[in-house]
């Protein structure tokens, strides 16, 4: 309804003062579509969209007394297609409302006609009423106007939503049959989901690793026993969920128990159900994201498909993966005061103040209260919707990967205040990729194929570095470092590792010479150079400040800094997206200034850090074919160089082509993007945190895609918050700071001096776990293989 409304007025306002047909009454409304739209589907709640949207529409030029005639007369332009679909006998196509065949049309037509009269019935007999305007002089021309633009309009628009739509299960019929299937007495319970493990996952194909069995590796309750002192806050119940449409359950049977001041950590590979189980958790899953359902939920005793979302907002905090899908408003104090407001008991104006500024400070943003989300870096929005769920301290908090767009700063800011939240009793669900994040809860619960396969604390699971793998997750560098000696309890921080070394001995000695140096090419012909380049989103703000950066053809150069020092600015006007405010970017000698949209797509290709700013079309092979189209090539071109940017991000399937690019994972829609990119083969390719959202598999798919690009002659740049990436993969390293660069040269250089804690805490930033153990013996190391080969007896 909400979402109707919205629309109806945004298309109603510009056009209440422009194009008036009787001045304060009548104006030609191009919006009159959207009421038919959204009735044939999304059924009644369109009635009230239109309706509150049309009072929404008059407070910008025509409100009056006749407005009430209005409220009624869209609500009956709302109502009635969704009342007459299937229901005109004869005329009725008993198809989907798209008109695309003359039964379908026919009937069509009839439910503009009658849904237009009614409309214009209402408003002008009550105008009328009101001794405001004849009937018969306001009945005709909105009559005329819903009609004309309800047949030109809306068939494109149901052409174009209907598909996406009824993917996504939001038809009112499947709305209608999903809340039915939460009846107990409509459960049938023969339809109990039941899958047998396949060896494929996600849309790559990827397959677990075999060799040893669940029950060998799988923990007993016993094992990790939670304090005694303390109830069990969230039970999951032999839950099982299959999404409207899919082949196979997300969920399949899920058993869990998580206590008061408890910390979960659910892993797994992309796909395996985390995120459906997140949105269990609060009742999304299954009241607003349709499908079967079996099983139950209850929360503090409460059972989440009882009570509506909103209800349980209070008690279930949780943050999305897409985290900018949670951000609703213009500043950040309005966005921490909306949840404040919905509080059962309301605070007073001081008490909130003082609630907002905690919040704040607690996720490391004081100083940002009056800045529009949209301004500040993706690390900072996903800090923003952080406070935003925890403002209302809710006894359990989920969230779905928060560490992924945080700088190392960031991690530490966000895991002292989750172990904080911890001490105070909140239960904690964190879905998670990284084992060394992970490695600080209390148990870890591994899915796959929507089942759990291992319920234990984190030691045990990480413990034995070829475990993790099985399951896509990766393990922890230290442990396989050590692997070798056969510890009973390997180390898992640098400290543990310092302390085994001592006690076993060893030291890091590595042959200098042996070690992979790769040279940055300053030998190679300049192929981006950005001189004295300032840039400010606000004026006398600059984000990118008196910058002078230059990329080499065939260089891979890694951008680090922390969250806001203006690395995504700089990879924007890298990439010809924006111009500089002050000084110039040179790509190929040429000013990005004066290169074309075609001249800049086949020289640089930039992927977003957030994939759904990027994408758009309908089916997945629409979307990488798109560019090329557009830069003239013919249809076999494009066919062959869509089937190879499908192959090299491993989206090779056919059938992926036909799907709808929004309905993948995280992921795989940042595979698309990339794949996208790839299709009309720029020499340059900037990537801004390319691995967001992948798991371990997919994360090393990327890195080698991106390494044999490199290697074929491909520049490339990236951003990215994940160190360990850089040091396997850049040869060199440069380190941002307030808007401009603070350290450049190769990788091993730059490392070496982010193991000084002085200049480390001056830009934010942490070496990776093996470059800090390692420089406590006066070396630089940056892979596992590197460390484990320097290790050696004193």
């Amino acid at each position: 309804m909400a979402q109707t409304a919205a629309v109806y007025a945004a298309i109603l306002i510009p056009f209440k003062v422009g194009i008036p047909i009787i001045p304060g009454f009548v104006e030609l409304r191009p919006a009159n579509a959207v009421p038919i739209v959204a009735s044939l589907l999304f059924g009644p709640a369109a009635a009230w969209g239109a309706a509150f949207g049309n009072v929404i529409g008059d407070c910008f030029g025509t409100l009056g007394p006749g407005s009430l005639f209005g409220f009624l007369g869209n609500f009956c332009y709302g109502y009635v297609p969704h009342l007459l679909r299937g229901h005109l006998g004869v005329l009725s196509s008993e198809r989907g409302p798209t008109p695309s065949s003359w039964r379908q049309i026919i009937e069509f037509m009839v439910i503009c006609s009658v849904a237009s009269m009614a409309c214009a019935l209402v408003i002008g007999w009550g105008v009328d009423l009101l001794g405001l305007l004849p009937f018969w002089i306001v009945v005709p021309p909105i009559f005329l106007n819903n009609f004309l633009m309800g047949v030109l309009l809306a068939p494109p628009l149901l052409f174009f939503l209907h598909p996406r739509v009824k993917r996504w299960g939001l038809l009112y019929e499947d709305i209608v049959r999903s809340e039915a299937s939460l009846d107990p007495e409509a459960l049938d319970p023969s339809t109990e989901l039941r899958v047998e493990p396949e060896p494929g996952r996600g849309l790559d194909g990827s397959g677990a690793r075999g060799g040893r069995s669940i029950q060998e590796t799988r923990s007993t309750p016993s094992s990790h026993p939670s304090p005694v002192t303390r109830h069990h806050i969230l039970s999951v119940e032999n839950v099982s969920f299959t999404h409207t449409g899919a082949a196979r359950p997300a969920l399949n049977g899920i058993s869990l128990r998580v206590r008061q001041g408890e910390s979960v950590a659910l892993m797994g590979r992309t796909g395996v159900g985390k995120s459906t189980l997140c949105y269990a958790l609060n009742g999304l899953v299954p009241q607003l994201i349709p499908g079967r359902w079996s099983g139950q939920v209850t929360v503090n005793g409460h059972d989440t498909t009882s009570r509506p979302v909103w209800q349980q907002a209070g008690m279930v905090g949780l943050v999305f993966q897409d985290f900018e899908a949670q951000l609703l408003s213009t500043n950040v104090t309005m966005e921490l005061a909306f949840p404040l407001e919905h509080l059962p008991q309301p605070l007073s104006p001081p008490a909130m103040a003082s609630r907002i500024e905690r919040a704040l400070e607690r996720v490391g943003l004081s100083g940002l209260d009056r800045r529009d989300p949209l301004s500040l870096s993706g690390g900072q929005r996903q800090r923003l919707v952080i406070a935003s769920t925890l403002i209302r301290e809710p006894a359990l908090v989920v969230l779905d990967e928060p560490m992924t767009d945080l700088d190392p700063e960031g991690r530490r800011t966000l895991a002292s205040l989750l172990a904080s939240m911890r001490a105070g009793g909140t239960a904690l669900i964190v879905a998670e990729h990284d084992p060394e994040d992970a490695v600080a809860a209390d148990r870890v619960c591994v899915l796959d194929h929507g089942a759990v396969v291992w319920d234990g604390p984190p030691r045990l699971l990480f413990g034995d570095p070829d475990i993790p793998p099985w399951y896509g997750i990766r393990p922890l560098p230290l442990v396989s470092c050590f692997a070798g000696l056969k510890l009973p309890d390997p180390p898992m921080t640098v400290e543990e590792a310092w302390q085994v070394a001592d006690a076993h001995g060893l030291m890091v000695a590595p042959d200098e010479a042996a070690l992979h140096q790769e040279a940055v090419r300053k030998d190679a012909p300049v192929i981006i150079d950005a001189h004295k380049v300032s840039y400010e989103y606000q004026r006398g703000s600059p984000v990118v400040s008196d910058l002078s950066f230059a990329v080499h053809e065939g260089e891979f150069v890694a951008i680090i800094g922390l969250n806001g020092s203006g690395k995504s600015t700089l990879a924007m006007l890298l990439s010809g997206l924006n111009t500089p405010t002050s000084g110039r970017v040179l790509v190929g000698g040429r000013d990005t200034r004066t290169l074309g949209a075609g001249q800049l797509a086949t020289t640089v290709g930039y992927v977003f850090q957030n994939p759904d700013h990027q994408i758009f079309a309908e089916t997945v092979g629409e979307e990488v074919a798109f560019g090329i189209r557009n830069l003239g090539f013919p249809p076999e071109e494009c066919e062959r160089r869509v089937a190879e940017a499908l192959d090299a991000v491993g989206l090779a399937a056919p059938e992926v082509r036909k799907l709808d690019p929004f309905s993948l994972t995280k992921g795989d829609r940042q595979r698309v993007a990339v794949a996208s990119v790839l299709a009309a083969r720029p020499r340059i390719l900037i990537f801004d945190e390319p691995t967001t959202g992948l798991d371990a598999e997919q994360t090393d798919r990327m890195m080698r895609m991106l390494r044999r690009l490199n290697q074929r002659g491909h520049t490339i740049v990236i951003i990215t918050h994940t160190l360990s990436l850089v040091a396997a993969h850049a040869a060199r390293c440069a380190v941002m700071r307030d808007g401009r660069i603070v350290a450049d040269g190769p990788t091993r250089e730059v490392f070496r001096t982010l193991t000084d804690p002085q200049f480390a805490a001056s830009v934010g930033l942490e070496a990776p776990s093996l470059t800090r153990c390692a420089a406590r013996w006066g070396h630089t190391l940056l892979t596992v293989d590197e460390v484990r080969a320097a290790l050696r007896k004193k």
